[in-house]
């Protein structure tokens, strides 16, 4: 196969999609925002860049976007930027390696980060990637060195919808439900004494139910039919 020139001059940087990853805990346990900081992160990274090229340096460990800049990357706000580096942190797969610094004059310089499931350095120095998101568990969150102020909150799960129960004086046995461990519920006491889930009774009209067996003959069918309508033959 020939060597694609107009692919070795192009200036795009592009990561990968690993399904290993994206089916962590650590991952699902992500907010929207911290999944897209990730990837904008992870095109500045070169770490697997490096080990196709021998003139580009692996930067793992000193990736860098401040949060202004990856706002505008990202769209949003700088305090939601921010919030996703915070929560990239606390699961596992950004290390802040440098915090950010102001200067005297007003410049100052953001902070660096290592992506945690790439290796780090280049030849003998090369350092194998951590993992850490591998190792995470919920509740359990990593410490986050830098924007810490602006951690999102945790997110809770959904309320299940729990379905009344269909018959009030027996015991609920829905799964979880601490009220069937209790014995039977007493119906109310105005369904007991006013008997309002009872049957209806039919309403008092002046018909009659007839029933004739297939061996009755048509004469003995009319007689009945007489008798049932007072003995007048219509």
């Amino acid at each position: 196969m020939g060597r694609d020139r107009k692919n070795e001059e192009r200036a795009e940087q592009f990561t990968k999609w690993v399904l290993n990853h994206h089916q962590l805990p650590a991952w699902k346990a992500l907010s929207f925002a911290a999944r897209d900081a990730y990837y904008h992160l992870q095109v500045r990274c070169f770490a697997e860049t490096a080990q196709k090229r021998d003139k580009v340096e692996n930067n793992n460990g000193a990736v860098y976007r401040s949060p202004r800049k990856l706002a505008q990357d990202m769209g949003c706000s700088v305090r939601t930027a921010m919030s996703a580096l915070a929560d990239l942190q606390a699961k596992g797969w950004i290390a802040c390696t440098k915090l950010p610094q102001l200067g005297d004059s007003g410049h100052g310089t953001t902070a660096l980060f290592r992506l945690t499931m790439m290796e780090m350095g280049k030849g003998g120095s090369r350092q194998p990637p951590t993992k850490e998101p591998v190792s995470w568990n919920e509740g359990h969150d990593y410490n986050v060195l830098c924007y810490n102020a602006y951690l999102p909150k945790q997110r809770k799960g959904r309320v299940k919808n729990i379905t009344p129960h269909p018959n009030r004086t027996q015991a609920c046995t829905q799964l979880g439900c601490s009220k069937g461990q209790k014995g039977e519920f007493p119906a109310p006491k105005l369904d007991a004494e006013m008997h309002q889930n009872g049957p209806i009774p039919a309403p008092n009209s002046d018909a009659y139910l007839i029933t004739i067996s297939p061996e009755q003959t048509a004469e003995e069918s009319e007689v009945i039919d007489l008798k049932a309508f007072g003995g007048r033959k219509a």
